[in-house]
C-alpha cells in the first residue's frame, strides 16, 4: 500500500508524480504539470493538442506580418502625434511662412492630399489583412476549444461508465 495519503488530483497539481514532459521543440525537461516550456526563450505549448499561436506563426506569410506590425503600430498613440507634426511641417514649410524652404506643394496642397489618400488605402488593406489573421485565431481557437470538450466528455461519460460498472458490483456484493 502507498503510505502517501494525498490524492490523484492532489499529486497530479502539486506535481511530483509522473515522468517529466519533454518539449518537442527545445528537448527541456519540464515538471510533469506544466503546460508550456519552462526553458528561457522557448515557451513552446507541451501535449497532443496543438497551440493555436504555434499554428499561426507556422502558416504566416511575409505580407500578413507586415499587415500585423502595420496595423499594431497604427493603432498607438504615436502614430497620430506623428502625423500631426508632419501635417504641421508640411503646412509650415508650402506656406512660406519658413525662408528656407522653397515651397514644393501649393495651398490646397494637393500632393499631400494624394499620399494621405495612397496611405489611408494602404492601411485599411493591412487593417483587413490583419483582421482576417484574428478571424482565423478565432476560429482556430474556437476548433481546439471544441476538441477539448468533446475528449472531457468522453472521458467524463467513460469514467461514469466504470463508476456505474463498480456500483452494481458493490451491489452484488452487498446482497446477502
Amino acid at each position: 500500500m502507498n503510505s502517501d495519503t494525498r490524492t490523484a488530483a492532489q499529486r497530479v497539481h502539486e506535481g511530483g508524480d509522473g515522468p517529466p514532459i519533454a518539449c518537442p521543440g527545445c528537448g527541456y525537461q519540464n515538471d510533469p504539470t506544466a503546460v508550456f516550456c519552462t526553458a528561457p526563450g522557448c515557451h513552446k505549448a507541451l501535449g497532443e493538442f496543438s497551440y493555436v499561436l504555434e499554428e499561426l506563426a507556422r502558416d504566416t506569410s511575409r505580407i500578413t506580418r507586415l499587415a500585423e506590425c502595420v496595423a499594431e503600430v497604427s493603432g498607438r498613440p504615436h502614430f497620430v502625434t506623428l502625423h500631426l507634426v508632419w501635417f504641421a511641417v508640411w503646412i509650415l514649410a508650402n506656406s512660406g511662412l519658413v525662408a528656407f524652404f522653397t515651397a514644393f506643394d501649393a495651398y490646397p496642397y494637393g500632393l499631400l492630399g494624394i499620399i494621405l489618400s495612397i496611405e489611408g488605402i494602404l492601411i485599411t488593406l493591412f487593417l483587413l489583412v490583419s483582421n482576417n489573421r484574428q478571424s482565423a485565431h478565432a476560429e482556430k481557437r474556437a476548433a481546439l476549444d471544441y476538441e477539448v470538450n468533446v475528449r472531457t466528455w468522453r472521458l467524463v461519460n467513460h469514467l461514469a461508465d466504470h463508476l456505474d460498472a463498480v456500483a452494481v458490483r458493490l451491489e452484488r456484493l452487498e446482497k446477502p
